[in-house]
C-alpha cells in the first residue's frame, strides 16, 4: 500500500520542475566545474548547425572524459583531473577544496588549463552555492593582462536574474551581461530570454533580434528555451543564435522534486481493529475490565 501511494505521489510530481529550476540546475554544474552534484548534473549536450555535434560527459571518480561525435566520427579527449587539494595541481586538472555550511556550498578551485598561445594557464575560482543560486569569481591573467570575473544566478519566484561582471587590469568591474529568464504565465515549461543591451556602439543604434534597432541599455527579448521532462531528469532545448542546443540533465541519487519534498504525508488508512464493549453496552477503544469482545 504504500509503495503504491508513493508511486501515486511520484506520478503527481510530473512536471513538478519549472524551466527557471531546470536552467540553475544547469548553471550550478557549469559554474561549480563539475565538482558539485546538487540536484542534476548534465549528462551529454547537442549542437545542430551544418551538422549534427554531439559531446558526452565520462564522470569517473577523478576525472571527467568528453566523448565527441562529429559527422559520425568520435574520438575521446581528457576534461580535466579532479584533485580533492587546492595546494596540488597538475596539467589539465581542477584541483578544489569544498566545504559545506548548512544548505550552503562553498568551493575554492584552482584550473590548470593547457597552453593557448601566450596564455598562462591558472585560474583561480571562489564558488558559493545555495538553494535558490550560486555566486562565483573568477581570476585569471594573460602575459598582457589579468582579469577578474563576478557572477551571480539567482531565482525569485518565476525569474532567474543572471548578472556578469567583468573587470580588467583592475579597473572597476561594469556591466558584461545582465539576462532574465522568465517563465510564460500559461506554460512554466517554457522561458522568455531578455536581456540588457551594452556593446551598441553605432549612432544610429544596432541591429537586435528579429531585425530590430537597439541602443545600449535596452532590454530587448531574445529567443527563449523549454524544459522537457524525462524519466531520470529534462533536457534544456533553444536556439543560441548560431546552433540549436540540447542539453541532457540527469538527477542526482538524492534529489527529490519540491512538489514531493512540500507534499504532507499521505494519509494510510489504518486497518479495522476490535472494539470493546462495556456491560452495558457502550463502545470503547481500551480494553476496561468486565468487556465483552465480538
Amino acid at each position: 500500500m504504500r509503495y503504491l501511494i508513493f508511486s501515486l505521489m511520484l506520478a503527481a510530481a510530473a512536471h513538478a520542475i519549472t524551466c527557471t529550476e531546470g536552467h540553475l540546475m544547469y548553471d550550478k554544474d557549469f559554474y561549480s566545474l563539475f565538482i558539485n552534484k546538487d540536484d542534476a548534473y548534465l549528462d551529454s549536450s547537442t549542437n545542430f548547425t551544418d551538422v549534427l555535434i554531439s559531446k558526452k560527459l565520462i564522470r569517473e571518480e577523478d576525472r571527467i572524459l568528453v566523448i565527441k561525435n562529429k559527422e559520425g566520427k568520435s574520438d575521446t579527449s581528457l576534461y580535466s583531473y579532479l584533485i580533492n587539494d587546492i595546494n596540488s595541481p597538475v596539467d589539465s586538472s581542477v584541483a578544489y577544496k569544498k566545504s559545506v555550511v548548512g544548505d550552503t556550498t562553498l568551493i575554492e578551485a584552482i584550473v590548470d588549463e593547457p597552453n593557448q598561445g601566450t596564455d598562462l594557464r591558472i585560474s583561480k575560482y571562489k564558488i558559493k552555492l545555495f538553494k535558490n543560486g550560486l555566486i562565483a569569481d573568477a581570476f585569471r591573467e594573460t602575459q598582457e593582462n589579468t582579469y577578474e570575473d563576478h557572477f551571480e544566478h539567482i531565482l525569485k519566484n518565476d525569474t532567474l536574474f543572471v548578472l556578469e561582471l567583468l573587470s580588467v587590469d583592475g579597473a572597476p568591474k561594469d556591466t558584461m551581461e545582465y539576462t532574465l529568464y522568465v517563465a510564460d504565465k500559461d506554460d512554466d515549461h517554457l522561458c522568455h530570454e531578455f536581456y540588457r543591451v551594452n556593446f551598441c556602439f553605432g549612432e544610429d543604434g544596432c541591429l537586435g533580434p528579429n531585425d530590430t534597432v537597439v541602443h545600449n541599455g535596452d532590454m530587448v527579448e531574445n529567443t527563449g528555451f523549454t524544459l522537457k521532462e524525462t524519466e531520470t531528469g529534462f533536457v534544456l532545448e533553444g536556439d543560441g543564435g548560431i546552433a540549436i542546443y540540447q542539453d541532457f540533465m540527469v538527477y542526482t541519487d538524492d534529489y527529490v522534486p519540491a512538489s514531493i519534498a512540500k507534499r504532507p504525508a499521505a494519509r494510510i488508512k489504518q486497518p479495522n481493529r476490535d472494539y470493546y464493549f462495556d456491560t452495558k453496552g457502550r463502545k470503547q477503544f481500551k480494553a476496561i475490565p468486565y468487556r465483552v469482545q465480538f
